[in-house]
């Protein structure tokens, strides 16, 4: 925790509330607390992010696809919004923040510019700015969210 890249460092919190044959329903209440007792300050894999201010608490929900009855994964999953088909990140943050950076890597820049207005969660998105500027930001809650898993070829 405390990044909004890497491997998950914590154990399951979240798992559906309910199903059905087209979707189903996370209820993000009912861990909250298991959640918060597990958040840790602001680590950034990337050197040039920084959060103000510097002791916000920070997560991202990441879900995972495991096989059935193992612990092996069997493709990447996704959160993106069904209507812009932007891929998305689901981040919980502890209290009011700015997450700030940028970095060039081979002629593409890309920069992060989030504010968070108050504690909870927040959808993140990159938005391409020119041909080779990417603005990672926060956006509003998609109005139909779509869980994308692309499968492992055997």
């Amino acid at each position: 925790m405390g990044d909004f890249y890497g491997p998950p460092d914590t154990g399951d919190f979240v798992a559906p509330a309910s199903r059905t044959a087209s979707g189903f329903t996370l209820d993000l209440n009912r861990t909250q607390a298991a959640l918060e007792s597990e958040l840790a300050p602001a680590h950034f894999s990337l050197r040039r992010l920084e959060a103000v201010p510097a002791d916000t608490r920070l997560a991202r929900l990441t879900p995972d696809a495991l096989q059935r009855n193992g612990i092996n994964p069997v493709g990447t999953v996704e959160w993106s919004d069904a209507n812009s088909h932007r891929p998305l990140m689901l981040v919980y943050v502890d209290r009011p923040a700015r997450i700030t950076g940028s970095y060039l890597r081979g002629g593409e820049t890309t920069r992060y510019d989030i504010r968070v207005v108050a504690a909870g969660y927040v959808w993140i998105a990159g938005i391409r700015v020119s041909e080779h500027d990417t603005l990672y930001t926060s956006v509003p809650a998609p109005k139909h969210l779509v869980l994308t898993i692309t499968t492992k070829p055997e």
